[in-house]
């Protein structure tokens, strides 16, 4: 079972000191060298909203938004080895739970910014309804290339409401 919940600075120090390889690979190319996994915590929760996905009682993911500008979101979440199994569970909270007051708030686009490497990560997002925009070189600090994927809120297929959500927003 999963539980989410409103993110702690003690749950998502828990999770970022224990990350998949896929998350610690995408996320400390993009930070300064020797910062710590408590750091990287504060600073994600310390912006916008976040939240963790609990399974059988243990943090195992984190996962937040925050505004880059007026209507425009950037997403991010990382997690402890099987966090993919609450990947579900965090989509159905999204659609269900924040897309109806985003679209109420006049959110126009979500971004998300995802190294190269992470396959599972261009997995979610396409089934999630995300269309990658770029690709965007030397992002990462030692020259990655990580991908920027967006949903443009007035441009999510209907079919991808219908998975997620009991009945659509967007239905007329």
């Amino acid at each position: 079972m999963v539980d989410i919940r409103p993110a702690s600075l003690r749950d998502v120090s828990f999770i970022a000191a224990n990350m998949r390889e896929c998350d610690r690979a995408e996320i400390f190319c993009q930070v300064a060298p020797g910062t710590k996994s408590a750091d990287i915590a504060a600073f994600c929760i310390g912006r916008g909203q976040s939240w963790t996905a609990f399974r059988n009682g243990l943090p195992s993911g984190a996962f937040g938004f925050s505004e880059i500008s007026d209507g425009v979101l950037n997403g991010w979440a990382f997690g402890r080895p099987g966090f993919g199994r609450c990947i579900p569970a965090v989509t159905r909270f999204v659609f269900r739970e924040l897309v109806p007051g985003w679209q109420r708030d006049g959110v126009r686009r979500i971004e998300v910014r995802t190294i190269e490497s992470h396959e599972s990560a261009h997995r979610w997002l396409a089934a999630a309804g995300a269309v990658r925009c770029c690709s965007l070189e030397d992002w990462g600090r030692g020259g990655e290339r990580f991908y920027l994927y967006a949903w443009t809120c007035r441009k999510v297929p209907e079919q991808f409401f219908q998975r997620w959500l009991p009945t659509s927003p967007i239905s007329k």
